[in-house]
């Protein structure tokens, strides 16, 4: 099934000494994020093979897959696919949703088996809190019952039992792309975000349309933001591409990170 991962364990069959992988990298990713630690992850395409995300693996100890519906092409079964890869290795899979407003899709694609959703170009606090609404489960949320691609449903085959871990396991993402999201970063935490993502290039695009903004720089934005989340259980995680730039950030005080730059991050479509 696989290399073992950090967060899982191996158990020994009791017909056959061989060990295998029992733990999803699901059940420890949250709390691991809140703690602190670094967390690494790999982008590579929806429509990416059995072998291929093998391949991305083999390249560094990765704590998560993540994969992108809103500047790539989109398809459910692809999506639905790349998720039953992920959960045989017991990796999490990211996925980022099409657009802004389609918050109203996240529970609809949690059937499909991603562990994680990133909303991008997040500007107001009501596409926080209707991505929260969305994403987690009654009494917390109102995604409605249907898991049944969801990762570890095997595990807890029961719906209250479900819905608690999920709720307590399942990592929310808001995507950082203007000024106006930076300055929000405490109240996006605060309203239950797990994870604060970096778009630095439409970031540059508002930053440049807002020259006497104090917050001039791509890290003047990574250092507002990271001091803002002192304090809170939320992160950020800045995409990369290379092991100088993720030491860079590392640096800064950073401790999640999405590397664009992966072998099988490209394939070709077959």
């Amino acid at each position: 099934m696989g290399r073992l991962r950090r967060g899982t364990e191996l158990r020994t069959s009791p017909t056959n000494t061989k060990a295998f992988l029992y733990m999803h990298g699901i059940e420890t990713l949250k709390s691991r994020i809140q703690s602190g630690e670094i967390i690494v992850g790999a982008s590579i395409r929806m429509w990416s093979t059995k072998p291929q995300v093998e391949q991305t693996l083999l390249i560094r100890d990765y704590d998560y897959l993540a994969v992108d519906a809103q500047h790539s092409p989109f398809n459910e079964q692809h999506l639905a696919n790349i998720c039953e890869i992920g959960n045989e290795f017991g990796i999490p899979v990211q996925l980022r949703i099409k657009h802004t407003q389609f918050t109203f899709t996240i529970g609809n694609m949690l059937d499909l088996g991603p562990s994680m959703i990133e909303v991008p170009q997040v500007e107001t606090l009501d596409t926080v809190k209707d991505a929260f609404a969305n994403f987690y489960y009654p009494q917390k949320g109102k995604r409605s019952w249907g898991p049944s691609r969801s990762p570890q449903t095997n595990e807890y085959p029961g719906r209250h039992e479900y819905a608690d871990w999920w709720n307590s396991h399942g990592v929310l993402w808001m995507q950082l792309e203007s000024i106006a999201a930076v300055v929000q970063a405490k109240q996006f935490a605060n309203a239950g975000t797990d994870v604060l993502s970096w778009g630095p290039n439409d970031l540059a695009f508002n930053r440049e349309a807002n020259p006497d903004h104090f917050l001039k720089t791509d890290d003047d934005c990574i250092k507002h933001v990271l001091k803002e989340l002192e304090g809170t259980k939320t992160k950020i995680c800045l995409r990369t591409y290379g092991d100088e730039q993720l030491a860079r950030y590392e640096q800064m005080g950073a401790t999640m990170f999405l590397e664009e730059t992966a072998i099988a991050s490209a394939p070709e479509v077959d």
